[in-house]
């Protein structure tokens, strides 16, 4: 039975700003408004809220990721399935763009155009979806190798990834990172939650 899944844009937010931290490290509040595009305001809510939790450490040049924070994120992530997060050269598919993988285990069969569509609406230019078949990256549901299409971002996603049989990876892209962060995001909330 499908069952929608609904997560708060402000909690959305906050796991991408700590997807930030993980990525980059530490971080100024004019940097996460440009990544994230919102005001500094909400942006410094934002980390004085995950500080008083402990899960940010802040000094004078911006705030990281603390271990408690580091943890919280992974439990976070977990929820949905995703394994592992990185950052990703999107310039094969295109120009001026970064991409954002998340690597998630044990999903069950995906209604890609959904989930493609669900990140184009969370903010990214587009998203990828990749399905690990017999050890090599394929685009379902019959497009192929990703080699074939895009040889050095497969490359890329084999050497940053522990890939195993049936994983599904979501590469969302973008020109500005955090759009990225919070499409593919989003498509991997989709992916693991509307079809339990």
């Amino acid at each position: 039975m499908e069952m929608q899944f609904k997560i708060r844009s402000e909690d959305i937010r906050e796991i991408a700003l700590m997807i930030l931290f993980l990525l980059y490290g530490r971080l100024g509040r004019r940097q996460i408004s440009s990544y994230l595009n919102i005001g500094e305001g909400v942006t410094k809510k934002m980390i004085r809220n995950l500080s008083n939790q402990g899960l940010v450490d802040v000094k004078r040049g911006g705030g990281s990721l603390s271990g408690k924070g580091l943890e919280n994120l992974q439990d976070k992530l977990s929820k949905f399935k995703i394994i592992s997060v990185n950052v990703f050269d999107a310039e094969e598919i295109c120009p001026n763009c970064k991409g954002i993988g998340f690597l998630l285990r044990n999903l069950p069969p995906l209604r890609l155009i959904e989930v493609r569509d669900e990140a184009v609406r969370g903010g990214a230019r587009g998203a990828l979806i990749i399905k690990v078949k017999e050890g090599k990256l394929f685009l379902p549901p019959n497009l192929g190798n990703l080699r074939d299409y895009f040889p050095l971002l497969a490359r890329e996603i084999e050497e940053n990834f522990e890939i195993k049989e049936g994983d599904t990876i979501i590469l969302a892209f973008s020109e500005n990172i955090g759009e990225a962060i919070i499409g593919g995001l989003k498509a991997s909330i989709l992916a693991s939650t509307c079809y339990r």
